[in-house]
Protein backbone atom coordinates (compact mmCIF):
# COMPACT_ATOMS: atom_id res chain seq x y z
CA UNK A 1 0.00 0.00 0.00
CA UNK A 2 1.12 3.29 -0.58
CA UNK A 3 1.30 6.22 1.75
CA UNK A 4 -0.47 9.57 0.62
CA UNK A 5 0.91 12.75 1.67
CA UNK A 6 -2.11 14.90 2.40
CA UNK A 7 -0.84 17.74 0.77
CA UNK A 8 -1.11 15.96 -2.69
CA UNK A 9 -4.50 16.10 -4.68
CA UNK A 10 -4.06 12.89 -6.51
CA UNK A 11 -3.80 9.36 -4.97
CA UNK A 12 -0.67 7.65 -5.40
CA UNK A 13 -2.13 4.17 -6.08
CA UNK A 14 -3.94 4.87 -8.87
CA UNK A 15 -3.69 8.33 -9.99
CA UNK A 16 -7.22 9.22 -9.49
CA UNK A 17 -8.49 12.42 -7.29
CA UNK A 18 -8.60 11.80 -3.90
CA UNK A 19 -11.62 14.17 -3.40
CA UNK A 20 -13.65 16.42 -6.45
CA UNK A 21 -11.95 19.57 -6.85
CA UNK A 22 -14.03 22.09 -6.24
CA UNK A 23 -14.17 25.50 -8.54
CA UNK A 24 -12.01 28.32 -6.94
CA UNK A 25 -13.90 31.39 -5.38
CA UNK A 26 -13.36 34.41 -6.54
CA UNK A 27 -11.60 36.42 -3.96
CA UNK A 28 -11.68 39.97 -5.64
CA UNK A 29 -15.33 41.49 -4.59
CA UNK A 30 -15.35 44.06 -7.35
CA UNK A 31 -14.81 40.46 -9.86
CA UNK A 32 -16.84 38.06 -8.08
CA UNK A 33 -20.08 41.23 -8.45
CA UNK A 34 -18.82 41.10 -12.27
CA UNK A 35 -19.84 37.28 -12.17
CA UNK A 36 -22.96 37.61 -10.01
CA UNK A 37 -24.23 40.32 -12.58
CA UNK A 38 -23.25 38.10 -15.81
CA UNK A 39 -25.26 34.76 -13.87
CA UNK A 40 -28.42 37.17 -12.92
CA UNK A 41 -28.31 39.00 -16.04
CA UNK A 42 -28.17 35.01 -18.18
CA UNK A 43 -31.32 34.18 -15.59
CA UNK A 44 -33.78 36.92 -16.58
CA UNK A 45 -33.29 36.39 -20.58
CA UNK A 46 -33.96 32.98 -20.03
CA UNK A 47 -36.66 33.86 -17.90
CA UNK A 48 -38.28 36.26 -20.31
CA UNK A 49 -37.22 33.56 -23.12
CA UNK A 50 -34.63 36.15 -25.31
CA UNK A 51 -31.58 34.91 -25.03
CA UNK A 52 -28.65 36.46 -26.36
CA UNK A 53 -26.06 34.21 -28.75
CA UNK A 54 -23.15 36.45 -27.00
CA UNK A 55 -23.48 37.73 -23.44
CA UNK A 56 -23.70 41.84 -24.11
CA UNK A 57 -20.89 44.20 -23.24
CA UNK A 58 -21.00 44.75 -19.44
CA UNK A 59 -17.30 46.89 -19.73
CA UNK A 60 -14.87 47.64 -21.57
CA UNK A 61 -12.56 46.52 -18.47
CA UNK A 62 -11.08 43.28 -20.03
CA UNK A 63 -11.11 41.40 -16.84
CA UNK A 64 -14.60 42.62 -15.90
CA UNK A 65 -15.90 41.38 -18.80
CA UNK A 66 -14.40 38.23 -18.93
CA UNK A 67 -15.78 37.30 -15.40
CA UNK A 68 -19.16 38.43 -16.82
CA UNK A 69 -18.82 36.01 -19.51
CA UNK A 70 -17.95 33.42 -16.76
CA UNK A 71 -20.96 34.26 -15.07
CA UNK A 72 -23.14 34.14 -17.95
CA UNK A 73 -21.81 30.41 -18.74
CA UNK A 74 -22.32 29.03 -15.07
CA UNK A 75 -26.29 28.98 -15.35
CA UNK A 76 -27.15 25.53 -15.68
CA UNK A 77 -30.61 23.92 -16.87
CA UNK A 78 -31.26 23.15 -12.72
CA UNK A 79 -30.92 26.86 -12.07
CA UNK A 80 -33.25 27.93 -15.38
CA UNK A 81 -35.87 25.38 -13.47
CA UNK A 82 -35.30 26.67 -10.10
CA UNK A 83 -35.71 30.33 -11.03
CA UNK A 84 -39.00 29.28 -13.52
CA UNK A 85 -40.52 27.35 -10.32
CA UNK A 86 -39.33 30.59 -7.97
CA UNK A 87 -41.51 32.88 -10.32
CA UNK A 88 -44.10 30.86 -10.97
CA UNK A 89 -44.75 30.62 -7.18
CA UNK A 90 -44.51 34.38 -6.49
CA UNK A 91 -47.37 35.06 -9.17
CA UNK A 92 -49.67 32.37 -7.63
CA UNK A 93 -48.81 34.29 -4.19
CA UNK A 94 -49.62 37.59 -6.18
CA UNK A 95 -52.97 35.89 -7.32
CA UNK A 96 -53.68 34.71 -3.78
CA UNK A 97 -53.46 38.37 -2.38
Amino acid sequence: MAFINHSQVRSAVNNSPIAPIQPKRIRNRVYRQCAKDGFNDRLKAELAGEVPEQPRLYSRHSTRQYYFNIGWQAVTEMHILRAKQRQSAQLERGRQS
